[in-house]
C-alpha cells in the first residue's frame, strides 16, 4: 500500500519539526556546559555529573497561577529532558521520599494506561518532588547520598540472603 501525498507531507513535516526541536535541544545543553564550565567533577561520575539547563517552575497542566519565573536548577541526567511529572513509584524510588511526604503535595489524577477500570494513576509535579526531597536530605549531594545508602542497604540484604540460600 502507498501512502498518498497528504501523509508523506505530514510527515516530513513532523520529522522536520522534531529534528528542530533535537537540534534546539542540543545547542542549549551545549552552551549550558560552556557557560556551567564543568565544575570540577569528573567525567567518570554518573550520578552526579550534572546539567545546568533552565527549567519552568510551572508546567502550565496543574494550575495557571503556579507558573513562576524560570530558574536555574542543577538536574541529574536521568531528569534532562524528561517528563514534568513523575509516579509514585518514581518519587519514592527515585527521590528517596516516604508516602506521608507525598500526601501533601500536588497531583494529577490521569486514567491507568494499563487498564481503564483500575485505580487513576497519581502524577506528581516533578519540580516539587525534586525541591522536597533535596530539603529533606540536605541538599543535592544529600540526596545522592541517601541513594547510595539505600541501594547499600539493599545489596546487603540481599547477600544476606543469599547466604541463607547456600547454608
Amino acid at each position: 500500500m502507498e501512502l498518498t501525498e497528504e501523509p508523506k507531507g505530514r510527515i516530513r513535516r513532523n520529522r522536520e519539526r522534531a529534528l528542530e526541536i533535537k537540534r534546539k535541544r542540543n545547542e542549549e545543553l551545549v552552551s549550558a556546559k560552556e557557560r556551567g564550565g564543568g565544575g570540577g567533577m569528573s567525567q567518570g561520575e554518573d550520578v552526579t555529573s550534572l546539567k545546568k539547563q533552565k527549567v519552568n517552575g510551572g508546567s502550565g497542566c496543574l494550575k495557571e497561577n503556579e507558573n513562576k519565573e524560570e530558574e536555574d536548577v542543577v538536574l541529574e541526567d536521568f531528569e534532562v529532558g524528561a517528563s514534568p511529572f513523575v509516579s509514585k513509584r518514581e518519587a519514592v524510588h527515585l527521590y528517596c521520599l516516604p508516602e506521608g511526604t507525598l500526601a501533601v503535595c500536588t497531583f494529577v489524577e490521569r486514567e491507568n494506561p494499563r487498564n481503564k477500570a483500575w485505580a487513576p494513576l497519581k502524577l506528581f509535579k516533578r519540580s516539587e518532588i525534586r525541591r522536597r526531597a533535596r530539603e529533606r536530605y540536605g541538599g543535592f549531594e544529600g540526596l545522592i547520598e541517601e541513594r547510595r545508602k539505600r541501594a547499600e542497604r539493599r545489596f546487603k540484604k540481599d547477600l544476606k540472603a543469599a547466604e541463607d540460600i547456600f547454608k
